[in-house]
């Protein structure tokens, strides 16, 4: 991959069961100079995420704990990204914005306004990627997520990325070959 710039920001967003991860973890076998990052970076504190079965079991955390966290995450990529300008591929398996989304996921209670006013300050990735399987495809991996909230959070992706530039919407029902080849033509296509 010739690049014309230092570094390029991937995010690869889209409903629990389509293939983030994977895509994501084959994208980072093909590139020799990547790094996968789930959702954000995590150079001051270790990932210590633990895995939650079903995320819309959760309760909201208050307020002032959600615009914390929302803080810390913005110093946590701001602070990466400018220590990180060295030519690689960076794959963001979700991103922030898919706390816009799936707000229940991450426990977070502020309002869609100041959401929106917060993440207009974080950097914004080089290209767009929204996997969107068949509604069959994600109710046979998620089975704990309800009908109702496959086809609401879809939904929210189409209406986030729809005034997006550099959006990449795949159908992660296709092999990952013709998937990677997409994804790398548009990276090619992006650094000209």
């Amino acid at each position: 991959m010739e690049k014309k710039k230092n570094s390029f920001t991937i995010s690869i967003m889209g409903v629990d069961g389509s293939g983030k991860t994977t895509l994501s973890k084959k994208l980072q076998k093909k590139f020799k100079q990547s790094k996968y990052l789930h959702l954000r970076p995590y150079f001051i504190f270790k990932d210590f995420r633990r895995v939650v079965r079903n995320p819309h079991n959760q309760k909201k955390s208050i307020s002032i704990v959600s615009f914390l966290r929302l803080l810390f995450w913005l110093m946590s990529y701001k602070i990466f990204f400018y220590k990180n300008k060295n030519k690689k591929l960076y794959i963001f398996d979700r991103y922030v914005h898919d706390i816009l989304i799936d707000p229940l996921r991450y426990k977070h209670n502020l309002s869609n306004l100041l959401t929106k006013l917060i993440l207009s300050f974080f950097p914004v990735p080089d290209l767009w990627i929204f996997l969107k399987p068949s509604f069959k495809t994600i109710k046979k991996r998620k089975v704990e997520i309800s009908d109702s909230e496959i086809r609401r959070q879809t939904k929210e992706y189409y209406n986030f990325f729809k005034n997006k530039k550099n959006v990449l919407i795949l159908t992660s029902n296709n092999q990952s070959k013709i998937l990677i080849t997409t994804i790398k033509n548009k990276i090619n296509f992006l650094n000209k």
